[in-house]
């Protein structure tokens, strides 16, 4: 291999000539720039040793995708123009950038970054995924260590926008300086950090947080499922509007953090909190996977990443639409505006997305009809959380649809791996009841369809009974459709 030269500052590629990056790795973190880069309309080249890097790459793209383009970034992309290499001589040549991601694992780091940074050409930034090793400790093998920078993505790196960009003590100002100007360039929300820290910014105070939880398991003070919900439906509401500074300026009143800080300052030193980690005993490990069994309960990890992805994109809307509110909204109607958008109100129900697994197989490589039902039983789960008869109002309420009568229609096949989009319509609304219809897509392939009756019954009394007010003015916001096909049985 060539020895390269030192690269100077001036000779850093401009953003707009760049058509081709390189992406090192295939996992969840390589594929996730990947995905995103190609959206981003470059030519993206993977390396990976492993034999079957395509096919996982190619099933992460077929997730991620779809969540692309609901935030209009894949308008003027080619998602076909990607390739991946086992040579990384063949994987580098041609790019204007590289985003290494491979395993946390400091000496395979070190080798790796060597020899990327050997077979690059000399005006080539090289960024790296790490989530907790410092660039001045993983680029002690490198000739030009001054071209290797942290760009640290958050999962999934597709949609979760932030990168924090570091170098190391052997790290140009230039290429820093670059590196951050690129991922900007690119979209992404950049923080520049002044000097490296252990775990950089972010993922420090998600490990706080992940001790202090781990020590509440421990000691049967939560259970998995609480400690969630207490931040889905407590204070990770307010964190994508005001992180927890300002949160906690607001906790001050008119008096701001000043007044917090003063006023509750002393409970500082509570016992709140155990910074240190727990021992990671078999028993903890055991309690904490159990719970989060028990919290995913039938939802597949494809089922999840289509909730999560949906939740991001929804929330990702709505902060772009509250970051430069009109002149002419008054405080008022901003205040109905996220209450609408924080309630999932668009005028329709949300899709529900999944993605056919191998338990749903049958003998003849099809997905079995049991599992069409399945399906659409996760999509009404969906349906009852946008309209507010969640988990949190069953149990306060004590009531929950029932549903009284379906009716399927089986009309083509799907296949494992097939990604399954299910469209959901309100067809109409009774005091006590919902009609819905379902319509499940493979592509533009309509496979099945479902309808539906469902009561409202309060559990406690075993009867039908009125929706509440709250979840009434939710429904009254969504608009009623009846499909042709919808038949007369129910209603």
């Amino acid at each position: 291999m060539t020895e390269t030269t030192a690269p100077e500052s001036s000779v850093f590629p401009d953003f707009a000539a760049i058509d081709t990056v390189t992406c090192i790795g295939a996992g969840t973190i390589g594929g996730g720039w990947a995905a995103y880069l190609l959206a981003q309309g470059y030519r993206v080249k993977i390396w990976d040793p492993a034999p079957d890097a395509g096919k996982k790459f190619s099933r992460l793209l077929d997730a991620a995708w779809p969540a692309l383009a609901e935030l209009d970034m894949v308008d003027e992309a080619d998602r076909t123009a990607w390739s991946v290499h086992t040579d990384l001589a063949e994987a580098v040549a041609g790019t204007g950038f590289v985003q290494e991601s491979a395993p946390e694992d400091l000496a395979l780091k070190r080798g790796l970054l060597a020899q990327i940074d050997a077979a690059c050409e000399p005006n080539v930034v090289i960024g790296s995924s790490t989530s907790g090793y410092s660039m001045t400790e993983m680029a002690t093998e490198a000739i030009h260590p001054e071209r290797l920078v942290v760009g640290h993505p958050f999962n999934p790196p597709y949609l979760i926008p932030l990168v924090e960009v570091v170098g190391g003590a052997q790290s140009s100002a230039a290429a820093v300086d670059w590196a951050a100007g690129f991922y900007s360039h690119i979209g992404k929300s950049v923080i520049r950090m002044d000097r490296e820290v252990p775990g950089f910014i972010a993922n420090r105070l998600q490990e706080a947080q992940w001790r202090e939880a781990l020590h509440m398991v421990e000691q049967g003070e939560a259970t998995v499922e609480q400690i969630d919900r207490s931040i889905t439906d407590g204070p990770g509401l307010r964190w994508p509007f005001q992180g927890p500074m300002l949160t906690f300026h607001l906790a001050g009143g008119e008096g701001g953090m000043a007044h917090m800080l003063d006023h509750f300052g002393p409970s500082l030193k509570s016992p709140w909190t155990r910074l240190t980690a727990p021992e990671l005993s078999q028993s903890l490990r055991d309690d904490v996977v159990a719970g989060c069994e028990v919290e995913a309960g039938p939802r597949t990890i494809p089922d999840l990443v289509a909730h999560r992805d949906a939740g991001i994109i929804a929330l990702r809307r709505l902060t772009a639409q509250l970051a430069e509110p009109r002149d002419t909204e008054s405080a008022s109607e901003a205040s109905v505006s996220v209450r609408a958008a924080t309630m999932g109100v668009t005028g329709r129900l949300d899709d529900y997305v999944t993605e056919v697994v191998p338990e749903w197989i049958d003998y003849n490589g099809h997905m079995s009809e049991a599992f069409y039902v399945l399906v659409f039983g996760f999509a009404t789960d969906q349906v009852m959380d946008q309209l507010g008869l969640d988990a949190a109002y069953r149990e306060s309420a004590k009531a929950s649809l029932y549903t009284v009568e379906s009716h399927i229609r089986y009309l083509d096949e799907a296949a494992l791996g097939d990604r399954l989009a299910v469209v959901p319509h309100l067809v109409s609304v009774g005091e006590k009841k919902l009609h819905l219809a379902y319509e499940m897509y493979v592509g533009d392939r309509l496979v099945s369809t479902e309808e539906i009756m469902a009561l409202h019954v309060d559990q406690a009394e075993d009867r039908v009974v009125p929706f509440l007010a709250p979840v009434t003015e939710r429904i009254t916001q969504i608009e009623t459709n009846r499909p042709d096909w919808v038949g007369r049985a129910i209603g």
